[in-house]
């Protein structure tokens, strides 16, 4: 599967994070232990957004039910449930390319 262009590195503060949308993926692009990483933006349990916030103490908190993710892998960490999809993350340049997952066709 191909990777595709969703920001430059200067989209991302030493700590930062940003989330786009990107052929029916809202992906959640944020760096963490210096190493730049990929979520769904789309939290597992009713859809919300999982980095409106900023991260903190290594979790994402959904903005409408409180449900807490792991930002090293996605993890649902309260009160428990269905992990984030990850993405894979490449830099060519500039560029920081995401690896999308295909969605299972109905």
């Amino acid at each position: 599967m191909e990777f595709k262009k969703i920001g430059v590195l200067s989209d991302l503060e030493p700590h930062g994070q940003f989330s786009r949308w990107l052929d029916d993926h809202d992906v959640l692009v944020y760096r963490l232990d210096g190493k730049i990483r990929a979520l769904s933006n789309i939290c597992t349990h009713f859809g919300g957004p999982v980095g409106y916030h900023k991260m903190k103490d290594g979790c994402f908190t959904c903005l409408w039910h409180n449900f807490k993710f792991s930002a090293k892998d996605g993890a649902c960490l309260s009160p428990g449930g269905l992990s984030l999809r990850e993405y894979t993350i490449k830099v060519e340049g500039d560029a920081i390319m995401v690896q999308l997952v295909e969605r299972a066709s109905a």
